[in-house]
């Protein structure tokens, strides 16, 4: 790539309620990254898997970093976005937001109006979720934290990772 380095393409995954969208927002806002929300894509404009994965791969051809939240539920489904991206000449690095059980229950009573809705949609959420393998190698931030403090952790993240460095 004419002796410049690799951009980063940064993948957000997480619990639902656990600050994902907030973090993925703000990082990509601080840094004029593009932002893509699978998620929301899919939900609000009904865009297939197929047309996503598309999409990102035009989006891509910017060359700058990425960040990318939501549909990265499954290691299969962040293998797939992974190499597709490692393809178009990126290094993507996940992002891993934690937070604690309560504070996510917390979060959708609030989201929810009834405390039913938010006990199902938490559920089958979780059902869904597959924590990442020692091999995806996460970067781990608290949901809880401030962006600052979660931003400085990525950043310090990223700059300590052998495996992209080069």
């Amino acid at each position: 790539m004419n002796g410049k380095s690799k951009p980063y393409a940064i993948l957000v995954f997480g619990a639902p309620m656990s600050g994902k969208t907030t973090f993925a927002e703000q990082f990509s806002a601080r840094f004029n990254a593009p932002f893509l929300n699978l998620s929301q894509l899919h939900e609000e404009c009904h865009i297939t898997r197929k047309v996503a994965l598309n999409l990102i791969l035009q989006i891509a051809k910017c060359k700058q970093t990425l960040v990318i939240e939501g549909a990265l539920d499954t290691e299969k489904q962040r293998d797939e976005i992974r190499h597709l991206l490692e393809t178009a000449g990126y290094h993507p690095v996940l992002v891993w937001v934690q937070t604690d059980l309560n504070e996510i229950k917390h979060r959708m009573r609030h989201h929810y109006k009834k405390l039913e809705e938010a006990k199902s949609a938490l559920a089958d959420s979780y059902k869904k979720i597959e924590a990442p393998s020692d091999s995806e190698n996460p970067l781990v931030i608290s949901g809880k934290h401030t962006f600052t403090t979660q931003c400085k952790n990525v950043l310090t993240g990223l700059s300590e990772r052998k495996d992209i460095r080069k």
